[in-house]
């Protein structure tokens, strides 16, 4: 992968040259660092000055896909004005809009699997089962790591029991969702269709890969980590930190095609 910034030259005329972009996130590890507790993430306040302006900009579609319920993730981002999806895409939050629109589909399974590994594995400090309602996810980030593998082992195996859902390995944490062709790729395409436009994606774990393998060649597609990682993106920024960097860089550029465009930003 390219990282982002060293071709700077290339995609920025692309995104110059587009009537309209499409700027599509995931949250946790992209927009905010990760921490070791999830109710503590929060977007750097640089980067959300920048998300805020870009948000003003008529040319410029914005969503945040996070693997987050969607009333949390909107919460913490506190742009009302933009798309929000949650649980991978099962949910939906629309620009201006309150109302939750939700895929119920899979949802007594979502709650039996968490039932069983509450009783299973609540025991073992540090672990935390989080049921969203329409997906779910088994903590692992605090647990000690002499008791990782018997996690991990636990996790899997009381997924075999429920043939309708399927376990995706991320960061510390198994994502649990229903077999039910619905992922960040599928959101991210609907958008798309919706809205037309250049998309940029920017995604740190493996539920984004699905997004980076829908998204066409002529999308801008980057993962956010090290240049040891693999990914299916195109590019490549760090962290972040990078990112809120880059967004800077797309309002600067998005303000310059501006009829009386404002001044760009240092």
């Amino acid at each position: 992968m390219t990282h982002l910034l060293d071709d700077w030259d290339t995609w920025s005329g692309r995104v110059a040259a587009a009537e309209r972009l499409l700027l599509m996130m995931d949250f946790d590890g992209t927009l905010a660092p990760i921490v070791h507790r999830p109710a503590d993430a929060r977007v750097p306040p640089k980067t959300l000055r920048i998300l805020t302006e870009l948000r003003h900009c008529p040319q410029v579609a914005m969503a945040v896909i996070s693997g987050r319920g969607v009333v949390d993730v909107r919460q913490l981002v506190g742009l009302k004005a933009i798309h929000y999806f949650g649980c991978h895409g099962r949910e939906r939050i629309r620009p201006g809009s309150d109302v939750v629109e939700s895929n119920r589909k899979g949802r007594q399974a979502i709650r039996a699997i968490c039932r069983r590994l509450r009783s299973e594995l609540g025991q073992v400090a540090g672990f935390e089962i989080e049921d969203k309602g329409v997906s779910a996810a088994a903590h692992f980030r605090n647990v000690d790591p002499g008791n990782r593998s018997r996690v991990e082992r636990g996790v899997r195996q009381a997924v075999e029991a429920f043939p309708s859902l399927r376990a995706s390995p991320g960061k510390m944490v198994y994502d649990i969702t229903p077999r039910d062709g619905m992922d960040k790729g599928a959101a991210a395409m609907a958008l798309v269709r919706e809205t037309g436009g250049l998309p940029l994606y920017f995604g740190d774990d493996t539920t984004d890969e699905s997004a980076f393998g829908a998204l066409d060649s002529e999308a801008v597609t980057v993962y956010v980590g090290p240049a040891t990682g693999r990914s299916l993106a195109r590019y490549r920024v760090t962290d972040p930190g990078e990112v809120g960097e880059t967004l800077l860089k797309i309002l600067n550029l998005v303000r310059r095609e501006l009829p009386g465009g404002a001044p760009p930003h240092a």
